[in-house]
This record gives C-alpha cells, sequence and structure tokens, in this order.
C-alpha cells in the first residue's frame, strides 16, 4: 500500500501515469483498473476517469487521485 507522504506526493504532481499506477493497486490489477477507468463516473458529472487523467489538467488529475483514495481508504460508497 502506498505510504501517506507518497500519497501527498501524487496529489501535488499529478499525472496520468501516477493515476494508472494508483488505480491498479487500488483495484489489485490492470483489468480492474481499466475497467473503472473507462466508466462514467457520477461524481465527475458522468465524465471517464480516463478522461479526467488524459485531461492534463493538474485539478482533474488530483480529483481522480482522491477519489482513489477515498475508495483505498473504505470512505466511498
Amino acid at each position: 500500500m502506498t505510504g501517506l507522504s507518497e500519497l501527498s506526493n501524487q496529489l501535488e504532481h499529478p499525472s496520468a501515469e501516477v493515476i494508472w499506477s494508483r488505480a491498479v493497486e487500488v483495484f489489485g490489477g490492470t483489468e480492474l483498473a481499466k475497467k473503472w477507468m473507462e466508466t462514467p463516473l457520477p461524481v465527475l458529472d458522468q465524465v471517464t476517469p480516463q478522461s479526467y487523467s488524459d485531461s492534463g489538467d493538474a485539478a482533474k488529475q488530483r480529483e481522480v487521485l482522491m477519489i482513489l483514495n477515498r475508495i483505498d481508504f473504505g470512505m466511498f460508497g
């Protein structure tokens, strides 16, 4: 599991690569991570996490990382 200092660093310097790595870690493999990344989410106004990740917009990338962190720590319904 990613440590808190690394999570903080990821949020400070988000990127598509960091998001993909975190998704694979949270979902336990590439298959589920890919499925999640390609699923439109209500919390992202029905946009896919992949679209946010690929946007190059640090705020959108940070939002995806925060969702992944909430999922990982059991804080997402």
